[in-house]
């Protein structure tokens, strides 16, 4: 119910149960331990009356509530170990954790242990700076972000530099070669053709010379045409038809004695030359090698136009490697800048920090004396560290329990009752600025008694107002400011052991408490001192 609510028992009754199934709806580990011997399976519900933020994507338009469940299986079941539904649907543990991790927060038994690591306590401090810390935060990691990935950008270049200088050195040396042959685009075709007329010269200048003889020799072709040519000029204009063949016969004599002529021509510039020839086979072999190294073609074959591709791409990658040098002179310069960044972001956070610490430190040290440790004195150490993603702060709690001790981190100046209240302290001065609905207290008075143990109880129940908070305790001072009183009973039934939880209505909490006191309902010394505790908690209740 809202405000305080107390569950109380014997010790081993079962009143943990609660702690341990909301541990599960927080995502906490599905153990199959945890299922009762014989049974197939263990399940928790839970209902969340005002769903978070986070649960927006699990909610119908018209869900005013929101019910959460997960089951674990015993280790003999078969399928899954562990199954998570919300809004009837399944999920994933992760979407679990959000849901509810939104609404509940769990103090157990551990919490007091986990409040001495440096990061448990920098997170209560940057949890109690409020916005202005958080938007320092948030400015700090953005920094941070662009710093980490410009130095590590800048790691991997200055790792690569000799490679990158290996890789530029070879390839310089195939442009190189590639251009000392200077191959270009089709050569392989016409190198071809030039090296059989060479090797074949001899052969070539014979042909073309027998041939020019048989047409410009007397009595050859020039002059057989020519002697059919003039017979039939006799008879020019006498008949279209035989006048077309007389053209015909002129144009085939001027072709025939420009055949010859050229024929002559080619039979005299056809010569023999061994040097000309041994130039286009080292040329031809240049070409070879090159297009074995950097060309696509068979054995032997020649690629002029791959190896003008290759050396293209070959100097685009020579062109990025040696941007290389030059994008890492400017991460050098840019890792400068985000550095001087990141400590303007750091000095930033850190001054929101050390405020923060002085505000929650005389918050907590009137709690603290409100508690029964008058004299102890918080101290919020906040000294500067390597850059880290959480900042560049180190955050330590540093307690001094009583007057003229020197503050020591929590872990080693505080008992173990004196952590307990220590999280309580820092509990209640977080609950201004926290947001959260429901707070779980397991035995947060482990360790306390007495008046210390009214103090709780009062304390407790101002954290209730506006919220729901549970709380398992073995103190009747504590039980006694309660607005809900549950009792945890084990019981025997059918031969197995089963836990049962009741409410203690009004006229039973005298009873129950006197029994916290003495273990004995009916004494008449612990009935007085139950009615006395729960008169002063109605009338504390009442005050401001």
């Amino acid at each position: 119910r809202p405000g305080l609510n107390v569950l109380t028992g014997e010790t081993g009754a079962g009143k943990t149960m609660v702690v341990s199934a909301l541990e599960l709806l927080l995502g906490g580990r599905a153990d199959a331990d945890r299922v009762r011997a014989g049974a197939q399976a263990a399940l928790v519900e839970g209902c969340l009356s005002t769903p978070p933020a986070a649960a927006a994507a699990w909610l119908g338009d018209a869900d005013e509530e929101l019910i959460v469940s997960r089951e674990v299986s015993s280790s003999g079941a078969a399928g899954a170990r562990s199954r998570v539904r919300i809004g009837g649907r399944m999920a994933p543990v992760s979407a679990l954790v959000a849901c509810v991790g939104a609404v509940v927060e769990l103090h157990g038994q551990s919490d007091t242990s986990r409040l001495q690591r440096p990061s448990i306590q920098r997170g209560l401090l940057d949890r109690f700076g409020g916005e202005s810390l958080r938007a320092a935060h948030d400015g700090y990691s953005a920094a941070y972000e662009q710093w980490v990935d410009a130095r590590e950008e800048l790691h991997r270049l200055r790792s690569s530099t000799r490679d990158r200088a290996r890789e530029a050195d070879r390839l310089r040396f195939e442009l190189d070669e590639i251009a000392a042959v200077d191959p270009q685009a089709g050569e392989d075709q016409s190198l071809e053709e030039d090296m059989g007329r060479l090797e074949h010269a001899e052969t070539l200048a014979t042909a073309a010379q027998a041939a020019a003889s048989a047409v410009t020799d007397d009595g050859g072709a020039r002059d057989v045409l020519a002697t059919a040519e003039a017979a039939l000029r006799g008879a020019a204009g006498l008949d279209h038809r035989l006048d077309a063949l007389s053209e015909r016969l002129a144009s085939a004599l001027a072709e025939v004695q420009d055949a010859g002529l050229e024929l002559h021509g080619y039979a005299a510039d056809t010569e023999s030359d061994p040097a000309a020839l041994e130039a286009l086979r080292d040329r031809r072999a240049d070409l070879v090698r090159l297009s074995r190294k950097y060309g696509e073609t068979a054995i032997g074959g020649i690629d002029t136009r791959g190896v003008l591709a290759y050396a293209d791409r070959a100097r685009a990658k020579l062109l990025t490697l040696d941007e290389g040098d030059e994008r890492q002179e400017a991460l050098e310069h840019q890792v400068s800048q985000f550095d001087q960044t990141l400590r303007t972001q750091a000095g930033r956070l850190h001054d929101e920090r050390a405020g923060a610490g002085k505000r929650l430190t005389e918050i907590v040290e009137q709690h603290l004396a409100e508690l029964a440790m008058p004299g102890a004195q918080l101290e919020v150490a906040v000294e500067p560290s390597d850059p880290a993603p959480h900042g560049a702060d180190r955050v330590t709690f540093m307690l001094s329990a009583n007057p003229g001790e020197a503050p020591l981190p929590i872990g080693k100046a505080a008992s173990g009752g004196e952590r307990s209240r220590i999280a309580l302290a820092l509990r209640l001065a977080l609950a201004d600025v926290d947001q959260t609905q429901v707070l779980v207290f397991d035995e947060v008075d482990a360790g306390i008694g007495g008046a210390t143990a009214k103090a709780v109880g009062r304390k407790l129940a101002g954290l209730a107002r506006g919220r729901q908070v549970l709380c398992v305790t073995h103190l009747a001072q504590l039980a006694a400011h309660a607005d809900v009183h549950f009792r945890v009973e084990k019981r025997d039934t059918a031969g197995r052991t089963v836990a049962e939880v009741a409410l203690v209505e009004e006229s039973e909490r005298v009873e129950e408490l006197s029994r916290m006191l003495a273990g004995d309902p009916d004494s008449e010394i612990a009935v007085d001192h139950a009615a006395e505790l729960l008169a002063n908690a109605r009338r504390g209740a009442r005050g401001p």
